[in-house]
C-alpha cells in the first residue's frame, strides 16, 4: 500500500496552487499530478502494518519543532523523466537543514515498514537517487532533494503560454511548517490519514 508524509500549504500559498491546477485541468485535462491535493512530499514508500508505521512517524514528529520557511520561486522539471517526459511546474521551497533532518528522520522511521516497493525505472542509471532508493525506498532523500510544491506535469511544449505565465509570477509566500500529514495513495486517490503538529 502507498505510503506518503506531506507538508501541506496553507493560506495564500494553497489558493494560488489551487487555482493553478484548475487552470491547467481547464485547457489540458488530466494531466500528471494535476488532481493530487497541494502538497509537499517528504516520502512516499510502500508499507505493510500501516498502524504501527503511523506510531512510528508520530514518535518522530513528537519532539520535531515547528518552522517557518518560504517560497524561492517557481519554476520546473523540465523532461520529467518521473512523468515520462512532462514538463513539471512547482513552487520551489527554500531548502534549508531543519527541512532535510525533517525528511531523514521520517525517512529512517518508516524503513521497518517499507514492503514490495518497486524501484522506479529513472533511478536505475542515476546513482544519487539509486543510493537514496536503496537506503531509504524513496530516491529524493537527502541533500540532492529539491523540496517543492507541485502544480503538475504538462505533455506540451516548453514555450507554452501556461508555463511562461506560471513562470512569470511573483514569489512572496510564507511557509509555515506546523504540521505533518499522513496519507494513503493508492494510484491518483490520495486520502489523508493522520496529521502531527509540530512542536
Amino acid at each position: 500500500m502507498g505510503f506518503a508524509v506531506f507538508i501541506e500549504p496553507e493560506g495564500e500559498l494553497r489558493t494560488n496552487i489551487l487555482k493553478w491546477k484548475k487552470m491547467i485541468e481547464a485547457k489540458f485535462p488530466n494531466q500528471s499530478y494535476c488532481s493530487h491535493p497541494p502538497h509537499s512530499t517528504l516520502i512516499y514508500v510502500n508499507i505493510k502494518q500501516e498502524e504501527m508505521a503511523l506510531v512510528a512517524v508520530g514518535k518522530t514528529l513528537g519532539g520535531f519543532p515547528a518552522f517557518n520557511n518560504k517560497i524561492a520561486e517557481a519554476d520546473v522539471f523540465w523532461n520529467d523523466s518521473a512523468t515520462g517526459g512532462g514538463h513539471t511546474l512547482y513552487w520551489k521551497i527554500q531548502s534549508n537543514q531543519i527541512l532535510f533532518d525533517l525528511q531523514r528522520q521520517v525517512a529512517e522511521s518508516l524503513h521497518p515498514f517499507i514492503s514490495n516497493n518497486p524501484e522506479p525505472k529513472f533511478v536505475k542509471n542515476v546513482p544519487l537517487l539509486k543510493n537514496s532508493f536503496d537506503r531509504y525506498g524513496f530516491p529524493f532523500i537527502g541533500n540532492h532533494w529539491i523540496p517543492h510544491m507541485t502544480i503538475a506535469s504538462l505533455k506540451t511544449c516548453q514555450n507554452d503560454p501556461l508555463i511562461e505565465e506560471f513562470l512569470e509570477q511573483s514569489c512572496e509566500f510564507e511557509l509555515d511548517v506546523t504540521e505533518v500529514s499522513c496519507w494513503r495513495v493508492e494510484n491518483d486517490q490520495h486520502n489523508c490519514i493522520e496529521k502531527y503538529k509540530l512542536l
